[in-house]
């Protein structure tokens, strides 16, 4: 296996160069002569002390010089980012690659771990965000980029150990110097259960997470999804468009539905038993907490370890479903149908992933919930703050309150939050989707995008705006090596770089 001890190319070099003939050898005084040599080694090596001893053995080399010697073989296994066709096969490991064939020296792996089908794309989607680190001195003095890849379809408790042995063999690669880690989506849910194995955790000082499902996400939960179809449409062509939409999605991504779906922290899943259609092609099935609920999830994030290692980022939407008045919002969206058609149904059938993205934004946002979490929040649209695949109370990873998640479903509610929070960091964007976080594209129109492209983080208003790869460069270099929390650099560390 890829992680396992292998050699340096002038090592193998070496071992096979010793395989070879020699001119020598290819006559009988010359076979004596060889034979007389490795009589002579042994024979001393068996009798002399000296000789067995490698502390007779003169040497020019201290202790420091072999450790980085043996460093320097390790980091030499790692290959170059693979193009072209290498990019189709799918995975079977997770392999660890270099962004650049520039030596780490002294400075430390940062691993960038991609999301859903990432691993078939150049540089793994990560060449935006790559390029702007790279560009800043600062960050390039002190990391190394390095990139995983690994198979996304396959179920978690399958990858996950690979993972763990990855992250082990980048550390050893990096001569022992803690890992700094930035997943996005499913790659947080990877990276943050690796690190529950004390033995990983050692060896990541920080995990940076963007529009990760910790919490799961409701778009995952087939029966859930189904039943929403069901009772939120009344035209039969859009029930089954939806449905045959979501069973195409669902049966493309099987693991998702098994690892991602909904946690029910907030009690929101709602106790139906068997609903069905009489159109053909409709939503039908059963919905049940006990058959629905993520227990898998649940259990992690009760039983969770190293919180305080993480910077969580979560962006939503904007969408008509936020602001009050459930009513006139139905009534919106028939009128508005037409427009919501043209601008995300009719491009997300061509799989343009930006208006898929709002198309589902919207499809989250309807979920139908209990009833006593309606009560409770005040509105039917409990997640209309969503990334398009994430609800933001899963990005940024909020902690069950009295086994409780607490419920956001509007943007005056977000601010309050961070007296809350129990990861190192926790920043959420307004019209930012699942991508803008490595393509930079905001779910807007795109004259007013360029125009301003700036983003304020609706957590922390009071810290103004920025371009969302400024904030996650000036997270990156500000976050301490101990806990994963902010801190502003002091004038001695300043000086150090």
């Amino acid at each position: 296996m890829y992680h396992q001890f292998s050699l340096s190319g002038s090592q193998s070099r070496l071992i096979k160069g010793a395989a070879h003939t020699s001119p020598t050898a290819s006559n009988p005084i010359g076979r004596a002569l060889q034979a007389s040599i490795f009589l002579t080694l042994v024979l001393g090596s068996l009798f002399s002390p000296c000789l067995a001893s490698p502390s007779c053995v003169p040497s020019t080399q201290t202790p420091e010089d072999q450790t980085a010697l043996i460093d320097q073989a390790i980091s030499e296994r790692f290959e170059g980012v693979p193009a072209g066709a290498a990019l189709k096969k799918r995975p079977t490991d997770v392999k660890i690659y270099e962004y650049d064939r520039e030596p780490i020296k002294d400075r430390e792996p940062f691993l960038l771990v991609h999301g859903l089908r990432g691993e078939y794309y150049p540089y793994f989607r990560w060449n935006k965000v790559a390029d702007k680190l790279k560009k800043n001195p600062d960050f390039n003095r002190r990391y190394k980029i390095y990139l995983a890849r690994y198979s996304t379809l396959d179920r978690l408790d399958e990858v996950v150990p690979k993972f763990k042995n990855a992250i082990a063999s980048l550390y050893l690669a990096g001569k022992r110097k803690p890992i700094s880690v930035m997943a996005l989506s499913m790659g947080g849910n990877v990276s943050y259960e690796a690190i529950q194995d004390p033995d990983t955790d050692n060896k990541v000082r920080m995990l940076f997470t963007m529009g990760t499902p910790f919490h799961g996400s409701p778009l995952f939960t087939k029966e859930w999804m189904s039943y929403t179809v069901y009772k939120r449409l009344s035209w039969p062509w859009s029930r089954v468009d939806h449905n045959l939409a979501f069973k195409l999605y669902f049966s493309k991504n099987p693991n998702l539905q098994k690892d991602l779906t909904w946690d029910n922290a907030d009690q929101a899943i709602p106790e139906v038993g068997k609903f069905w259609s009489r159109i053909p092609f409709g939503p039908s099935g059963r919905l049940s907490i006990a058959d629905t609920m993520n227990y898998r999830l649940a259990k992690l994030n009760q039983e969770g370890k190293s919180k305080h290692k993480l910077i969580t980022y979560g962006g939503y939407i904007s969408n008509p479903y936020m602001v009050q008045g459930a009513k006139r919002r139905y009534l919106e969206r028939a009128f508005m149908y037409p427009y919501f058609l043209m601008s995300s149904t009719f491009p997300a059938h061509f799989a343009r992933e930006h208006p898929v993205l709002g198309f589902l934004n919207r499809e989250i946002t309807n979920v139908q919930v209990s009833k006593d979490l309606i009560k409770q929040s005040g509105t039917p649209f409990v997640y209309a703050l969503n990334d398009g695949i994430t609800p933001v109370s899963s990005a940024i990873f909020l902690p069950d309150d009295d086994k409780n998640l607490p419920v956001i479903a509007r943007e005056q509610e977000l601010e309050k939050l961070r007296d809350r929070l129990d990861v190192g960091l926790a920043r959420c964007f307004k019209n930012v989707d699942h991508l803008t976080f490595i393509d930079g594209v905001r779910p807007m129109n795109k004259i007013r995008a360029l125009v301003n492209p700036l983003v304020r983080d609706e957590l922390n208003p009071k810290e103004g705006q920025k371009e969302i790869f400024d904030w996650i460069l000036g997270d990156i270099l500000k976050s301490d090596a101990v806990s994963g929390r902010l801190v502003e650099k002091t004038d001695t560390e300043k000086n150090k770089n």
